[in-house]
């Protein structure tokens, strides 16, 4: 037992929360092998509808392109290939849900309960079958039939529902070891079935939606004295369907409430997510969107505090857009998606302020809640983050509280990191996320200190990470942004942390982003002999040491003169792919090395790359000073 976890969680936690959890776990134990709503009277049981249901995705007039694009899917769905993390992956024919698509040689077994299921069994991830288990393929199904008209694919539809309850028995196996995954799987069905219900027998899907609700309903994620996305998402799952299916509006009714309350208390002031995950922060954007509409559709009040916190979501995630309109890497990236209305890649997330967008052609209710796309430098002071924005330019600075209430969840130690791109090339880049459970060797070095593009003192972690907790990380690190400025054409942010104060330093970093230029400095301020150990990773192979040119010394003479450093060494500078120089200085003397790496830019990704490591040893206070270098061709 690590009794400085339990000590920290102790003052960190709120007593109130604590209580609460208690009495959770108490009342599931008094409650436990009775079904959830043994003691509502008058409970209408599943039966035929009579009416239509209202639908929160309809049909509409897509692009011709991604019209094509939907088509050219779901064929390849009917093949046993499914969009899983923003890739296609072969997953069979029929699909097996127990058999991880990614790693064939681990099954399941579908006859242990699912309360009982490993989920970190050596080598295996839950995570991959939880993806297959979302159904991800009724999407295209639904929407190929909104298309063609073709009766095929409303049977493709029912054939998959049909077939995942004929080989997941309720409770039993991987499919239903954790309630947020069987929630979504329930919103899926329920959120596509509006594309279909014209061709498709509802009899057979109550009783499907039934069992998925009343499961969830009986395992709510509420138990740990931080209630998470996990929680919230089976709130999502409820809500949807009892506002969808008048037969199962009692879900609704009981838990509308909880989770109209949930909503606010997991969104931040700045309009960000309390994970401190942008992947996960998207994910509940999307979450908290198909609640809002699906209660809209079934005329059901939405408080007005719960839709301006989910416009934050949208608001304050549009305003951390890469040019490309890629979202960067800040936390864990598990490419999980809510609402694939529409094919992307994992960090395609441009659509969040794009009313025109193949996705809201689906849903255009959605379109009240986009966010402007923005084009000046943004803070987001309880986040941690500063965006900065010059021409062409984006920097990202992160310097805030680990997630969770500083419990860790699905934060990194990634204090004073940054990414860093003109235009759409990329420059620096968060090292990702790539596995859970399966590696958890891997998962921690990813989530480590040294996995960022920040500085690291004595080999030190800026937060302890917890042997054996995959998703622990007590903020100690205290990090905050300190300001952000205008000065002579430069926008310039500043981030603090204290994870190294039990060795007597303080890192603060300076961030300043130009026309085609960018430049740091790394105060490191403190006493005592340290090693410093500045990385950056570089989402490219084509890296090479080379001096700088005549043009380029007189370039960094300008931002040296700007004050961005004492003097940098134009004899040992790097070169990223022919676009890009890179040139260090330092108060200490320092070393220069280039390593072979990788990033992970979606989830159970990797793309090779190189890490740029300066290391410098000496006593504290020591300043280290980077410059990048924009280099025009053509």
């Amino acid at each position: 037992m690590d009794l400085g976890y339990y000590g920290y969680l102790a003052q960190t936690i709120p007593p109130r929360e604590i209580v609460r959890a208690l009495a959770v776990r108490a009342r599931r134990a008094l409650l436990r092998g009775k079904p959830f709503f043994f003691e509502v009277p008058g409970r209408r049981r599943s039966v035929a509808p009579a009416q239509p249901r209202p639908a929160v995705v309809a049909g509409a007039s897509p692009t011709a392109t991604a019209a094509a694009e939907i088509l050219r899917e779901a064929q390849a769905a009917l093949r046993g290939e499914l969009r899983l993390f923003g890739q296609l992956k072969s997953c069979g024919v029929p699909i097996d849900h127990h058999r991880d698509p990614l790693v064939p040689a681990v099954r399941y077994d579908p006859s242990v309960p699912g309360e009982r299921v490993d989920q970190f069994q050596r080598g295996a991830d839950a995570k991959v079958m939880w993806e297959l288990g979302r159904l991800p393929q009724l999407w295209r199904f639904g929407q190929a039939f909104r298309l063609t008209g073709d009766p095929s694919w409303a049977r493709a539809w029912e054939e998959t529902v049909r077939q995942f309850r004929a080989a997941n028995a309720k409770g039993m196996g991987v499919q239903w070891a954790c309630a947020m995954e069987v929630s979504l799987r329930a919103m899926t069905v329920a959120l596509t079935y509006g594309l279909v219900q014209q061709a498709v027998d509802p009899g057979f899907l109550l009783e499907f939606l039934e069992e998925h609700c009343a499961y969830v309903a009986g395992h709510l994620e509420e138990t740990g004295a931080i209630r998470t996305n996990h929680y919230a998402a089976d709130l999502a799952g409820l809500v949807v369907v009892g506002a969808l299916f008048s037969e199962l509006q009692c879900w609704y009714q009981v838990f509308a409430r909880r989770l109209w309350e949930e909503i606010p208390r997991q969104c931040r002031a700045d309009g960000t997510h309390f994970e401190s995950s942008t992947g996960y922060q998207r994910l509940c954007a999307e979450m908290f969107l198909a609640a809002v509409l699906a209660a809209r559709a079934a005329d059901r009040a939405v408080p007005q505090r719960v839709e301006q916190a989910v416009r934050g979501l949208f608001r304050s995630l549009a305003s951390m857009l890469k040019p490309s309109g890629e979202m960067p890497q800040i936390g864990d990236l598990d490419s999980c998606r809510a609402l694939p209305l529409a094919p992307r890649s994992a960090l395609d997330a441009s659509f969040l302020s794009d009313p025109g967008a193949p996705e809201w052609a689906w849903m255009p209710a959605a379109r009240s809640f986009l966010a402007e796309p923005r084009r000046e430098s943004t803070l987001l002071p309880e986040a941690g983050v500063a965006v900065l924005r010059c021409g062409d330019g984006f920097l990202c600075l992160s310097a805030g509280p680990n997630g969770q209430g500083g419990t860790g969840g699905h934060a990194h130690n990634d204090k004073n990191s940054v990414e860093l791109s003109f235009g759409s090339f990329d420059v620096f880049a968060d090292r990702g996320t790539y596995v859970y459970a399966r590696d958890p060797q891997e998962r921690n070095a990813r989530r480590g200190t040294a996995g960022h593009s920040t500085v690291q003192v004595d080999g030190l972690e800026q937060n302890r990470i917890v042997p054996g907790r995959l998703f622990a990380l007590p903020d100690t690190a205290r990090a905050r942004i300190g300001r952000l400025e205008q000065r002579d054409g430069f926008e310039i942010a500043s981030g603090e942390h204290r994870g190294y104060q039990r060795a007597g330093v303080v890192h603060r970093r300076i961030a300043a982003l130009g026309s085609g230029r960018a430049a740091f400095i790394d105060e490191l301020r403190g006493h005592g002999e340290h090693v410093f150990q500045a990385r950056w990773y570089v989402p490219h192979e084509d890296v090479v040491e080379r001096e700088a040119t005549a043009e380029e010394r007189e370039r960094l003479g300008a931002l040296r003169k700007a004050g961005f450093a004492f003097g940098y060494d134009p004899r040992r500078c790097v070169a990223v792919a022919g676009r890009v120089l890179l040139a260090f200085g330092a108060t200490l003397p320092w070393n220069l090395r280039v390593s072979r790496t990788d990033v992970s830019p979606g989830y159970a990704e990797k793309k090779a790359a190189r890490c740029v490591q300066i290391e410098a040893a000496g006593p504290a206070p020591a300043r280290l000073f980077t410059a990048v270098l924009f280099l025009r061709t053509g």
